[in-house]
């Protein structure tokens, strides 16, 4: 029987490796070599925890670091929390308050312009259904399943480059793009691990599992990684 069709008409199933892989264990390994009480992502940790605010705080997070995403955001949200605040701020005084997050000008535009579609389209509340975020500005599946995640603290797999990168080096996907490993995470998944999948591997691959030089004598799943097994010994 074949595989449901993704959107690029592939098989779902030919995009998975297939083989049972441990994820609750993988999951809590990771949980503790953090030492994770709090598994929202860096960013969020300081308080973002509205929906706008973490809508708003992943936007201004594309392509920027961590540290600027959150600086930027707390600087913004000092003076509009809101969207019936931003929508009115002026643009000039936005960029400034975001001007070390990259893209800052073209961000600033569409924060307000966010904003003016949750006041016009849902009465001022920023929807919770993937379908519906994706048609805001800036606003992609990645984007879309954090505000799921980390506003409405909903099940939903936020895949970056670290989740599609990891993912690949633990042999459990063969995808080309960070919406094909979506669909084969939540096919491998159960429901109930899906908001810690982000976080946790997002801080492993900024500390371990890095897109150079990965540190697989350290790393505490290498015995579950089909790469980190492969070069160095399992304890």
């Amino acid at each position: 029987m074949s595989g449901k069709k993704n959107r690029a008409g592939r098989s779902s199933r030919t995009l998975s490796v297939g083989r049972p892989f441990p994820w609750g264990v993988v999951l809590k390994k990771l949980g503790d070599y953090y030492e994770v009480g709090n598994w929202r992502i860096p960013y969020l940790q300081r308080g973002f925890r509205d929906p706008f605010q973490v809508l708003i705080s992943t936007i201004l997070s594309q392509r920027t670091r961590d540290e600027a995403t959150h600086a930027a955001a707390e600087r913004l949200f000092e003076k509009f929390p809101t969207p019936q605040t931003l929508v009115r701020a002026p643009l000039g005084t936005l960029e400034r308050l975001i001007h070390d997050v990259g893209f800052h000008r073209t961000k600033a535009k569409a924060l307000k312009e966010v904003s003016k579609a949750i006041l016009d389209r849902y009465d001022g509340k920023v929807p919770s259904k993937l379908e519906e975020l994706v048609t805001l500005p800036m606003v992609g599946r990645k984007t879309a399943n954090c505000v799921i995640v980390f506003g409405f603290d909903l099940p939903a797999i936020p895949v970056d480059t670290h989740v599609h990168r990891i993912s690949q080096r633990l042999g459990v996907a063969s995808t080309r793009t960070p919406e094909e490993t979506e669909e084969v995470l939540v096919g491998q998944i159960p429901r109930g691990l899906w908001r810690a999948v982000n976080s946790l591997l997002v801080q492993h691959g900024q500390n371990v599992c890095r897109p150079i030089g990965p540190k697989c004598p350290i790393c505490p799943i290498r015995k579950y990684c089909a790469t980190g097994s492969a070069i160095s010994p399992s304890s």
